[in-house]
């Protein structure tokens, strides 16, 4: 923190490593069907997403903490500084708890967090599949740490432990825990419970490290039959920018179908399985499960190998070029951190819409390789000379321009 330097760009490649060795993993043991390109891909450019957005967000309600910390605190833990530590380990814990717990029953509030629910697959990407708006929603909830004298920096490293740890619990290949672990952590046997649709699992075990809150608030449930994954009103997409607007738009249908003002206001913060008076649950919005036992089929749109290697490339690079922009960001102006956000959000939407073989996938694909080109050497040009940057932004169209061309060659052939 004292570099100003955003850490969290030297986990992403710790993170990406940790999901192929779990892809790799899973297919040694029997089990492909753990992992979907397309779903992986769609979880990851959703955490891109995430990414993007929060170098902007983070300016305001980061600042807002600072300002509450230095202003308007109650606690002054002076040379205790041990007491601030274990009041933001725990008290960030408690918090999320509580967010969490909100965040399922009131309906704007999983329209932002619904998002990390949505892939019918679970595994270490689906950890990646970050909500872009959460940073607003979790703010309030972390805020009164700042009043109790928790210093930003306590803070932000309480946050990161509570979050990273989160990371490893998304995963299917490891089974329940020695029963201690079990009963205070929260562990992957657990969190696969929180992601499932069926009806007993529905609203429970929403801890971050400690499984302890759902023990002591009722909200707890053991894992027992095989959990179905996804959300009761599946996505049946890959695109990253509409998943985080998907629930938004069903909660303005519902305010618009609903019949009195009461009703259209109550759509906002009703739960997410209330309906207005009058309207039917849609067939086509069924539940992923088709009965007992009977989970609905997932969302699998063929991809053809030369799109998968394709964007494989071209995902792989934009995961590259994200590294130095989050780890330099505090040397960025705002039009600057804005270019780099749009960019990256623009371009993880368009190789989504090309593994989904969408209408204007291809000349959104022309247009992303020139702003992704253009973006690129003036985020570049404060380290670079004018050579360099021209040198780059060259190197850069030629592969850009190039790829494409093939691509398509090999498309129009098939």
């Amino acid at each position: 923190m004292d570099e100003g330097l955003n850490y969290i760009a030297f986990a992403i490649p710790v993170f990406l490593g940790s999901v192929l060795l779990e892809a790799y993993l899973a297919r040694k043991r029997g089990k492909p069907e753990l992992y979907y390109l397309g779903t992986a891909l769609s979880d990851i450019t959703t955490g891109t997403v995430f990414q993007a957005l929060e170098v902007l967000l983070k300016l305001i309600t980061f600042g807002v903490y600072i300002w509450v910390w230095e202003h308007l605190p109650v606690l002054d833990w002076g040379e205790h500084q041990w007491v601030a530590w274990a009041i933001g380990l725990i008290g960030v814990d408690l918090a999320f708890y509580w967010w969490h717990r909100v965040s399922h029953v009131v309906n704007f509030m999983w329209a932002v967090h619904g998002v990390h629910h949505q892939s019918e697959d679970y595994n270490l990407a689906v950890a990646l599949r970050q909500p872009a708006f959460e940073p607003v929603t979790w703010f309030f909830f972390y805020l009164p740490l700042a009043f109790l004298g928790v210093s930003p920096e306590v803070y932000i490293a309480s946050y990161a432990i509570n979050r990273l740890y989160q990371f490893w619990i998304h995963t299917q290949l490891v089974g329940k825990l020695p029963a201690p672990f079990e009963w205070v952590l929260n562990t992957p046997s657990h969190h696969r419970v929180h992601h499932g649709v069926q009806d007993q699992y529905l609203d429970k075990n929403y801890g971050g490290v400690l499984i302890i809150w759902d023990h002591m608030f009722r909200t707890f449930e053991p894992e027992g039959e095989e959990v179905v994954y996804g959300t009761t009103v599946p996505l049946r997409s890959y695109n990253p920018v509409w998943g985080n607007l998907q629930h938004f738009a069903r909660i303005v249908e519902l305010a618009r179908r609903a019949p009195n003002l009461g009703e259209k206001l109550w759509a906002v913060v009703a739960h997410p399985a209330w309906l207005p008076t009058g309207m039917q649950r849609d067939p086509n919005e069924d539940k992923r499960m088709l009965g007992p036992g009977r989970p609905g089929p997932k969302y699998r749109p063929d991809i053809p190998t030369p799109t998968a290697l394709y964007v494989l490339v071209h995902a792989g690079l934009s995961g590259a070029l994200m590294v130095p922009f989050l780890l330099l960001e505090h040397e960025l102006s705002l039009a600057k951190l804005g270019a780099g956000a749009a960019v990256l959000i623009f371009g993880s939407m368009v190789l989504l819409a090309l593994i989904e073989r969408r209408s204007w996938a291809m000349q959104a694909e022309r247009i992303r390789g020139a702003v992704t080109t253009m973006a690129v050497a003036w985020l570049a040009s404060p380290w670079l000379s004018e050579l360099a940057v021209l040198a780059l932004a060259l190197t850069m169209l030629a592969f850009m321009a190039g790829s494409y061309a093939l691509y398509e060659r090999i498309q129009s052939r098939s």
